[in-house]
């Protein structure tokens, strides 16, 4: 009789009807918005509401120290290759105004695309049975064999360039063919998020998929639907000084800072809030600028119901940051907001001190990640958003792409951290940004400008190099207020050789050089 049971047993587990179906790989979902700052999401201590990205946040993890590359293209580069920016091909930005550079740099460090010593993260998912789909800014080459679609990706809609109108985008394509009617109601963010599920909805559904939705709000132009506008008349009117310290108060009550961590003093060059011949424009620009982040996230709400609606959404890794810290460029965000929008840090996109480089992370994952944490023990950079989204799908990174040898990856998975706040396995993190420059250590950090905070954005890498390295302590001087280079200059200049050898190895420029080069090309 035993032996018939057994017998019996061993045909029902083997009997294809019986056998329990086997789990999908997980869906990868990444969201990157463009120039919003630190602490404008209400999960960061933001009055701009964003009750969806909050959700997310509230059953997922929120990262306090996760690091971009300053500025659109250098971090996205990063982002697609989990390499750092010059190793990507993107060393500098891919616009005019950066012509001048690439021609002095004449490297392939210093591209105008990224670079096919590179993989994307959906040309390393694609071989392991993901679908790949891509909605909105690209931002890393536009011309053939450049594109998304030539870049690993199945389906794209979105922005070929790096800025562009939220009403009637010049550079948008549907797949790889330039879209020229545009239906009256055509709002970009709408638009991106209507496509992405669209792909997300008719998706094989026997296959895993990636989709990088990288949306180009809130970047200006500050186009905002009249509604969204009407939401935050008056919000603004108290200014940036008020604004900011509310800010700052709602982060401690989070746990995000100490009790008695201050907000480090504004410059001379900023301008009181009242009497200022600005203040009526600057309050009018951020209320703006929240009618298009509360957008986005009724956007995110959207994308979120729709995984929910096809059954994916537990079985979905979401990330979601920001390319770079608010910007700062004249008659449209000054700086003051700018500081405001990365509260509590110091400066913004393009300068690498913590308001230029630090983003919002937020990483959502029922069942895998635990919800509701604040991971303040590990820190992370974009790089690393390739080696996570591989360690999800368990799938190794390439050796070679079409038979041409690739750059070793440089990121390392946060997947760890994210099932495990407490593991906090930090490596030094570098930085080289239009010769602003920098390197984190655990708590320690150096950097140091090339042009001055209050130039003229177009000016800030050009003539000699007016800043010099300063050193911080990171765990009790989050804000960057004390430097400490002349108490340790033992530690700061072991720390300045380490970055020399970085940029030597990554393929950096001294911007010394470019700097004279272009000087000299201009004087031919």
């Amino acid at each position: 009789m035993r032996s018939l049971l057994s017998a019996l047993l061993s045909l029902s587990l083997a009997s294809p009807i019986l056998a329990q179906p086997e789990r999908l790989k997980p869906n990868i979902v990444v969201i990157m918005v463009d120039d919003m700052g630190y602490a404008d999401l209400g999960c960061y201590g933001g009055e701009i509401r964003t009750p969806n990205i909050d959700a997310l946040a509230k059953g997922g993890t929120r990262w306090r120290s996760f690091y971009n590359c300053a500025q659109c293209c250098p971090t996205r580069a990063s982002l697609m290759t989990g390499l750092y920016p010059h190793q990507a091909g993107i060393g500098d930005m891919i616009d005019a105004h950066s012509l001048s550079t690439r021609e002095a740099a004449a490297s392939p460090a210093y591209s105008d695309h990224l670079s096919r010593n590179a993989v994307t993260i959906a040309e390393a998912l694609k071989p392991a049975g993901y679908q790949t789909y891509m909605v909105g800014k690209w931002h890393l080459g536009k011309n053939d064999g450049q594109r998304p679609l030539q870049r690993g990706f199945d389906r794209y809609y979105g922005i070929i360039s790096g800025a562009d109108s939220y009403w009637k985008p010049t550079s948008l394509r549907d797949g790889d063919a330039p879209v020229k009617e545009f239906p009256k109601d055509f709002y970009a963010t709408d638009a991106f998020t209507t496509k992405a599920i669209e792909f997300v909805e008719k998706r094989d559904p026997k296959k895993p998929f990636f989709l990088y939705t990288a949306y180009n709000a809130p970047h200006t132009p500050f186009h905002v639907r009249s509604k969204d506008l009407e939401k935050y008349k008056g919000e603004y009117d108290a200014g940036w000084d008020e604004i900011r310290e509310k800010r700052f108060a709602r982060q401690k009550e989070m746990g995000f800072w100490p009790k008695d961590l201050s907000l480090p003093t504004r410059s001379d060059a900023a301008a009181r809030w009242t009497g200022s011949p600005e203040q009526l424009a600057e309050a009018e620009r951020m209320t703006k600028y929240a009618g298009i982040v509360d957008r986005i996230d009724q956007n995110v709400g959207r994308l979120v119901a729709a995984l929910k609606r096809s059954g994916q959404l537990d079985n979905t890794l979401i990330l979601f940051l920001s390319d770079n810290g608010a910007w700062a460029t004249p008659g449209t965000y000054g700086t003051e907001f700018a500081e405001t929008g990365n509260t509590p840090f110091r400066l913004f996109k393009v300068f690498v001190h913590e308001g230029g480089i630090r983003t919002p992370l937020l990483a959502h994952w029922p069942g895998t990640i635990p919800a509701g944490v604040l991971n303040t023990s590990r820190y992370g950079h974009v790089k690393d958003i390739m080696a996570t989204c591989l360690d999800a799908a368990s799938v190794n990174y390439p050796k070679e792409l079409a038979g041409q040898p690739i750059v070793p990856l440089e990121g390392q998975s946060l997947l760890p951290a994210l099932k495990d706040s407490k593991k906090a396995d930090n490596e030094p993190l570098y930085w080289e940004r239009r010769g602003h420059e920098a390197l984190r250590d655990g708590p320690w950090k150096i950097v140091r400008f090339y042009g001055a905070p209050n130039k003229d954005p177009k000016l800030l890498s050009v003539g000699p190099r007016v800043g010099n390295w300063e050193l911080y302590n990171l765990d009790s001087d989050p804000t960057e207020s004390r430097n400490l280079a002349a108490e340790q200059p033992t530690r700061l200049a072991e720390m300045v050789e380490r970055h020399a050898a970085w940029a030597n190895r990554v393929g950096v420029i001294p911007r010394e050089q470019l700097a004279a080069r272009i000087d000299a090309a201009e004087k031919k």
